[in-house]
Parts: structure tokens; C-alpha cells; sequence
């Protein structure tokens, strides 16, 4: 059961534009406010911030009420429950970019358009989403819910929470700018041609570890779910993941090191690494490989210092083993990925 308050606050700015659009569409928004907790006076006050579980309260009532889950947005209805059925098509699916070309198809056969693009490159991934009536969507609203059921759904589904590399949004900096640091972590670019998610095109080949039964628990939770940002599940493998993200540039990242953070010894973390399917250094490996791709995609450092950053004092070492991670030197892969944001 989840502690009250635990999710924290939200932006005005949500709760102002879901009221807006309920009225809008011939709701009895205040109404809607009062069985969410809200008081109206709260509307349009851009200081005052709400619990995220009224906020989510208030939304799943304005979509009863609406019957549908676009609020109007989209020039066809996305009836309730469109976004619980796309999981129970793409849950069952064995990795990451099965899922997402699943779910993509669907919601372009329901909505009869081209409404998500999915441009699988060999490093990024590009997740583009199309609004044929954006001058509708109410303080960008439907355009943000969008972008965050797609990240929050696609971590979920690898219980590891999917790196966003940018967020593209397809209109101006707007004044709520400022939620996005937690809301979509990564870097935001603003005036963009499309509004898109752009992930590393190495997750798509992770597996899927839900199934239906806790999607019925992940779909009860929503709006919820997509005001948060993903966490990872409590296991060893996690806790470990963790620690060396945290240490990976002090030199503390032995084996040993970790088991006396986790107080156990090196005997019981490799033997629970190995009960969860995996081992140190692959978690050692995943952990230099994102935060060198990181580096790489969004600094302009030297291949030395990247090298350094990650936890190798050779840079030969660190070219060789980024060579197996990925396929490429890190220059190569630093001058495709400038290629396919510029494409």
C-alpha cells in the first residue's frame, strides 16, 4: 500500500489545464474537482501546488466523464480502456522493441492515422507522436500525458527505467518547464518539428518482464503510475546497478567494494547475482556502456576523458571494450548518433 503523500506534488499548471479542457468539452469540472478533493480556488495559481494523488484523482474522473481517454484531442475517441488493451497486446511480447512496434500499430489502426512514429536507428531511437488538432490540447496537456504513458509504460515493462537521452517538444519553452527535470529526466529540446522520446536504440532488445497479472495492477495505478518517475525493482542485481552508478568514477566498484556497501560478502552477492540471471560484470558492463554512451551523445569530451569518467585509466582499454559493447569505436558511435539527430 503506498503511504499518503508519497508521491509529493504537482504543478498547478497540470490541474489548471485538465480543468480547462473539461469545461471546454461540456463537463461539470468543478464538479469533477470536488470529487478529486480539489478546491477550485486553486485553479489558475500557478504557486499553489497539488497532492499528485488528487491530480490523478482528478483526471481518471474527467476521463469517466468524458468517456474516452483523448478528452477530444484527437479527431477520433479513444474509449476507455484503449491504453489497457494496448498493454494486454504488447505485455506478452519478448523484448522492448517488440512491444513498442506492437503498441505502435495499435494505436494507429484505432485511431486511423499516422498518430506514433517509432525510427529505429543502430544507436537512437526515436518515439514520435502526432497531433492533428494540437491547437486543442489545452497548455499542452494530451502531448505530455502521451510522452510520459509511453516512457513510464516502456520501463515498467523492463523493470529498469528507460534513459531518455532527449525530449523533444514541439511548441515553446512553456513556464512549466521547470517539471520536466523530473518528469522526463535527459535533456529537453523545445520548437522541435515533432514531439518525441529519444531513448538508446540498445534497450529495445531488453526482455519483457511483466505479464498480465501484474498488468492489471500497473493499469489500476494509473494516471498515477505516469506522474512518477519509474523505480526499479529491490533486487540484488538493482542494488548493485545502483551502487556503481553512484561509484563508477571514484575507483570503488570491486566486487568486494560492493559487498561491504550491501553488507554481505562477495560469496552471497555473486551467488544472488546469479540466482537473479546475471553477474557483476555484466551490471559492471551496462553501468560503464550507458554512462558512456551518455557522455559521449551529450558532451563534447575527449575520448580520454570519457574513458576516465567511467573507470578506465587506458583509453585503448576503454575504446576495446566500448568496441564490444556496441559495435563502434566511441567515435564512431558519437559521430552517428550527431548524424541522427541532425537527419
Amino acid at each position: 500500500m503506498q503511504n499518503k503523500g508519497e508521491y509529493g506534488s504537482a504543478s498547478n499548471h497540470y490541474i489548471s489545464a485538465l480543468y480547462h479542457r473539461a469545461r471546454k468539452i461540456g463537463l461539470d469540472a468543478g464538479n469533477l474537482l470536488a470529487s478529486a478533493n480539489i478546491l477550485q480556488d486553486v485553479i489558475d495559481k500557478p504557486d499553489v501546488r497539488v497532492r499528485t494523488e488528487d491530480l490523478s484523482a482528478f483526471q481518471k474522473a474527467c476521463w469517466d466523464a468524458a468517456k474516452e481517454e483523448s478528452m477530444g484531442v484527437l479527431p477520433v475517441r479513444l474509449e476507455l480502456g484503449t491504453y489497457y488493451m494496448m498493454g494486454k497486446l504488447t505485455v506478452n511480447q519478448p523484448t522492448l522493441q517488440k512491444a513498442l512496434e506492437l503498441g505502435t500499430r495499435f494505436y494507429n489502426l484505432v485511431t486511423r492515422f499516422s498518430f506514433i512514429e517509432l525510427k529505429v536507428g543502430p544507436d537512437v531511437t526515436l518515439m514520435s507522436f502526432n497531433q492533428v488538432k494540437p491547437q486543442d490540447d489545452h497548455g499542452h496537456l494530451f502531448a505530455e500525458m502521451c510522452l510520459l504513458a509511453w516512457h513510464r509504460y516502456a520501463s515498467w515493462l523492463i523493470v529498469d527505467s528507460l534513459p531518455l537521452i532527449e525530449t523533444r517538444f514541439n511548441y515553446p519553452n512553456p513556464p512549466h518547464a521547470r517539471e520536466y527535470s523530473y518528469l522526463f529526466p535527459g535533456v529537453h529540446k523545445f520548437n522541435c518539428d515533432s514531439l518525441s522520446l529519444v531513448f538508446p536504440s540498445a534497450y529495445l532488445s531488453r526482455p519483457v518482464k511483466q505479464n498480465e497479472a501484474s498488468l492489471k495492477s500497473f493499469m489500476h495505478n494509473c494516471p498515477l503510475e505516469l506522474f512518477r518517475q519509474y523505480k526499479a525493482d529491490y533486487s540484488v542485481s538493482a542494488e548493485v546497478k545502483r551502487i556503481l552508478k553512484s561509484n563508477i568514477t571514484e575507483g570503488n566498484n570491486s566486487i568486494d567494494d560492493i559487498a561491504a556497501i550491501l553488507y554481505m560478502t562477495s560469496r552471497t552477492v555473486m551467488r544472488r547475482l546469479k540466482d537473479e540471471g546475471s553477474s557483476f560484470q555484466q551490471i559492471k558492463d551496462v553501468v560503464r556502456r550507458d554512462k558512456a554512451i551518455n557522455l559521449l551523445t551529450l558532451y563534447s569530451l575527449p575520448v580520454k576523458e570519457v574513458a576516465e569518467k567511467v573507470g578506465f585509466s587506458d583509453p585503448a582499454v576503454f575504446t576495446r571494450a566500448f568496441r564490444g559493447w556496441t559495435g563502434l569505436s566511441p567515435r564512431q558511435y558519437r559521430d552517428n548518433f550527431n548524424r541522427e539527430l541532425t537527419s
